[in-house]
């Protein structure tokens, strides 16, 4: 009886704690989260590694940099850093890499011109000040003229300049090719201006800046530099296909050939069938002025 009822009390007992227990005053409450640390959106997340330089980080953004460039002028580039790489180590010599005439007819060295033409020395600050100017006209000259005519062009102003650097006993002819390309990527568009130095310069004259400049920094002529300006203008002056009227883009031609067609219609028209070039609008507007002189009777 004793442990019956000792039964009962503790059955009481658990039911009358048991909701005090279960009772949402008796929890403890739940930790706030700081903003902080939750997490964030995806939208958010996405601008957060574009900020950070990219989902992929640094390498893919330098991949994408390098890929970036057109064909012509990236092959220029690695050959750069290849050779410059490849003398910083002391593999290959700078002779090796030189203009000469003997080594390329005697012992057929036919990668002489070649390699003459993209050794700017080894690894240091004038690498990359070649690199920068090299590549920004480069590629802007490339994605003006298009890489074939850009390929014609470059290959012809590295022979010339192989054959001056041979009469002059020049070794190496990349600082001609630079400023050649330069120039010519210059004269594309010359009414534009760049700033240097602080100095508004005319897009036109912005070679000869980089001459005087390169003059000032060293205390010496750039005799190469100055032969591949000439060597330059000599192309532009002789290539149609390097002048800006010649180097729009063809669908920038074909808008102009259409619009020339639409006007020689138009023209047409009004004047009765006049003939005329399509391009030429100061004779249509003759021909349409006599043809309306024609029309008029007698007491006109």
């Amino acid at each position: 009886a004793w442990s019956r009822r000792l039964g009962m009390r503790s059955a009481v007992l658990l039911a009358l704690v048991a909701p005090a227990c279960a009772s949402p005053s008796l929890t403890p409450p739940r930790r706030p989260t700081s903003p902080a640390l939750r997490p964030l959106p995806r939208s958010s997340a996405d601008s957060v590694r574009r900020l950070r330089g990219g989902d992929d980080g640094p390498v893919a953004g330098l991949q994408r940099a390098y890929l970036g460039v057109p064909i012509a002028t990236r092959s220029w580039l690695s050959a750069v850093l290849g050779l410059a790489a490849l003398s910083q180590a002391g593999l290959v010599s700078e002779e090796a890499l030189a203009v000469d005439a003997a080594a390329f007819s005697g012992r057929l060295q036919l990668w002489r011109p070649l390699t003459a033409a993209a050794f700017v020395g080894g690894v240091g600050p004038q690498l990359l000040q070649k690199l920068y100017y090299g590549i920004s006209f480069g590629r802007e000259l490339e994605r003006e003229l298009g890489t074939p005519e850009f390929l014609r062009a470059s290959l012809s102003v590295v022979a010339s300049l192989t054959l001056v650097c041979h009469v002059l006993g020049w070794p190496h002819s990349a600082d001609g090719l630079i400023m050649a390309v330069t120039l010519l990527a210059c004269l594309q568009n010359p009414a534009r201006s760049v700033s240097m130095y602080g100095m508004a310069i005319p897009y036109q004259y912005l070679p000869l800046a980089q001459l005087a400049m390169s003059y000032l920094f060293t205390q010496q002529v750039p005799w190469v530099d100055i032969a591949g300006l000439f060597v330059g203008y000599v192309h532009y002056l002789l290539n149609d296909n390097l002048k800006p009227d010649e180097a729009v883009p063809t669908l920038l031609k074909e808008k102009g050939r259409a619009a020339d067609a639409k006007a020689a219609r138009a023209a047409g028209a009004k004047g009765g069938g006049g003939g005329g070039k399509p391009g030429d609008r100061r004779r249509k507007a003759r021909i349409v002025t006599v043809g309306a002189g024609a029309s008029c009777g007698a007491g006109g």
